[in-house]
């Protein structure tokens, strides 16, 4: 696949000089070494920052464009993190490293996975009655392919640090490159984040959370409730049994204040507190196997009825029962300079926020406690960085205006409207660290700030599967006569189209597809045609067009995962979850009155990330995959002949 920006004109994307003309380059002094910091700042888009710019709110980041420049940056097809942030890596887009979505299917068994890593058990297991004992250690891949750019750097003697890029777990552990994961690192249980929340509310207690575990809690004496977290897999177990972790909680309602016992640690908190991390052991055999993570926990109520919230159980960076950083001893250096940290690859917990176990006010003070604790990190790596590149990356523009967009858009309500501030504050903590890396940087550093997309308004959801079902594309199965797996209720013997994931449509091909009916000779009729009524996709409601574009990813070396249509939504658009996951509903369009309401998986020309640099901008256009070949040139690294004709400069600034 090449995304929709790759057809533009290669060119310079840092010049030395802001004319060519006067072009003159200081040259280094003998012995310097060069130094680069980028920063990546997920989900900060143009038009925001232009507008934040003009009204004073990033002061830093307007001096740095004034200096240098400050461009649009030409997102992936589609714009998804995973993918957007794998075409930064590799300087190549999906058809070279595999990443298409942030869900593939098996075509095989048609069960769909996260793209970016697979767990993997053991193999040989011993079993002995109850017990299951695994006699060799599983494991956890990581499925983009491609040479990352420090693989590059690392073979020419190029010193680099890589703080928390997305897509890059688990790092691979013979790196001697200086990397932590970021986005697609697990929690313990193997999500991307499962929370609970403890609570004796009887409205509450018996129902379900998605991307949570409700934990009941009976005060039968009216003081004392006890409890278990679930943690990871048991490994001397039948699959699908977990760990557990014993919960105590002794509640004075009167006063506002608990105590609560993880395992053998107590505390006492007051209603509304927030503690730090929280070290816990799961026993696979207790005493002789012990499982390490960490939590935080967040006392929301005590009064009428107890609540708590218990963030996902983070892998631990003191102890890290899976890969997180390499080589595998550097995110235990990290914790003993700055202390514990978010592991967990998008640590701002949305899913507590859409499931009520956190409100809108208890969700921001996770997030600002999230950005502390991110610049904390950063001011420690500025510190130690002296040469080679620093990379380093921020997630809370992204998570926060996924969830309060809805504060900004022009129809609001008024209750949205209050946290109109909120986009804007973050905005300003992601200024204050270009602050601190350009103070860093000085003149003799190249400082580039660039984001991986940007956003728009996501008010009423896609059901694509729906239309599919209503065209005759898609035909479900007979009541009562479901398939297995979670596309079971597909009839697949007369299915010709289906959607999975975000922007990704298949066809049932025959000799794919487990029992695919849809002959090749037939695939490009059937193609065009799909393309042209999704095209024509018009909103019930609104009239408004629902699609934008469709695009035909190239079929490379992973035929078998690559989609045969990706779909460009139009602004205001956006697939639902429901529909990502294979389920149909009533209508194929209808209103988002969810929380998440900012959005940037849509035809990547609406959500275009941004690209700010301390030197000059010699060019009008650039894309996320001319940042590797970019970097590469800056440190005299001889580009692959896969990217020799994006071959880009980062020059030296002059001095003034």
């Amino acid at each position: 696949m090449r995304c929709f920006f790759q057809a533009m004109a290669v060119v310079a994307l840092i010049a030395c000089t802001s004319s060519p003309s006067t072009h003159k380059e200081r040259a280094p002094a003998p012995g310097a070494k060069k130094k680069l910091i980028v920063l990546g700042i997920d989900g900060m888009d143009p038009v925001l920052l232009k507008q934040y710019m003009d009204q004073g709110l990033t002061p830093n980041l307007k001096k740095l464009a004034e200096s240098g420049g400050f461009m649009d940056l030409g997102t992936s097809t589609p714009p998804q993190s995973p993918v957007a942030w794998s075409n930064f890596i590799t300087g190549h887009d999906s058809e070279h490293h595999g990443i298409f979505d942030f869900v593939h299917r098996n075509p095989e068994s048609m069960a769909p996975y996260l793209s970016t890593s697979e767990a993997k058990g053991p193999s040989k297991v011993l079993k002995l009655g109850s017990l299951h004992i695994p006699l060799e250690s599983g494991g956890v891949e990581l499925l983009r392919e491609g040479l990352a750019f420090w693989e590059l750097l690392e073979a020419h003697s190029v010193k680099a640090t890589v703080f928390k890029i997305p897509a890059n777990f688990p790092p691979h552990e013979q790196w001697k490159t200086k990397t932590l994961a970021g986005m697609g690192t697990p929690d313990l249980l193997g999500t991307y984040g499962t929370f609970h929340f403890l609570t004796d509310d009887p409205e509450r207690k018996d129902k379900k959370a998605s991307g949570g575990i409700i934990v009941p809690l009976d005060f039968a004496d009216g003081k004392v409730a006890r409890a278990v977290l679930t943690g990871p897999p048991d490994p001397f177990a039948p699959p699908g049994t977990s760990l557990t972790l014993p919960v105590e909680v002794r509640a004075d309602r009167e006063r506002g204040v608990v105590l609560l016992r993880l395992d053998d640690t107590p505390m006492i908190l007051n209603a509304g507190e927030w503690t730090d991390w929280i070290p816990v052991s799961f026993g696979a055999v207790p005493g002789v196997i012990e499982v390490s993570g960490m939590v935080r926990v967040f006392v929301k109520s005590l009064n009428p009825h107890v609540s708590i919230y218990v963030s996902p159980i983070n892998i631990d960076p003191e102890d890290p029962m899976m890969p997180i950083s390499s080589p595998r001893e550097f995110a235990g250096e990290v914790a003993q300079k700055t202390g514990r940290y978010y592991t967990q690859g998008m640590p701002e917990d949305t899913k507590a926020l859409a499931a009520d176990a956190l409100s809108d006010e208890e969700f921001l003070q996770q997030a600002r406690y999230i950005y502390e604790e991110r610049e904390r990190l950063l001011r420690a790596e500025l510190e130690e960085f002296d040469e080679g590149l620093l990379f380093f990356y921020f997630s809370s523009v992204d998570q926060v205006c996924h969830v309060f967009f809805r504060s900004i858009h022009p129809e609001a309500s008024e209750e949205d409207k209050a946290y109109a501030g909120v986009i804007p504050e973050f905005y300003q903590k992601a200024d204050k660290a270009v602050g601190l890396a350009m103070e860093k940087a000085g003149d003799d550093t190249a400082l580039i700030v660039m984001s991986d997309h940007g956003f728009g308004h996501y008010r009423r959801k896609v059901h694509l599967n729906t239309w599919l079902v209503e065209k005759g594309y898609l035909v479900l199965t007979k009541e009562g006569k479901r398939g297995e797996g979670p596309l079971g209720h597909f009839d697949w013997e007369q299915t010709q189209a289906y959607a999975l994931g975000l922007n990704q449509l298949f066809l049932n091909l025959k000799g794919r597809e487990k029992t695919g009916i849809v002959p090749e000779e037939e695939k490009e009729l059937l193609l065009r045609r799909l393309d042209r009524e999704l095209r024509g996709m018009k909103d019930p409601e609104t009239g408004a067009r629902v699609i934008s574009r469709t695009f035909r990813p190239k079929t490379g070396a992973f035929s078998e995962r690559t989609p045969d249509l990706i779909i460009g939504y139009n602004k205001n658009y956006r697939s639902s979850d429901t529909s990502a996951m294979g389920q149909i509903t009533e209508e194929y369009v209808e209103d988002n009155k969810d929380k998440w309401s900012g959005d940037h998986c849509v035809d990547p020309a609406h959500v275009p990330g941004i690209l700010v640099a301390n030197r000059k901008l010699g060019v009008e256009k650039a894309t996320l995959i001319d940042m590797a070949p970019s970097i590469l040139h800056y440190f005299g690294v001889t580009l692959p002949k896969s990217m020799s004709e994006r071959n880009l400069v980062l020059g030296t600034q002059e001095k003034k």
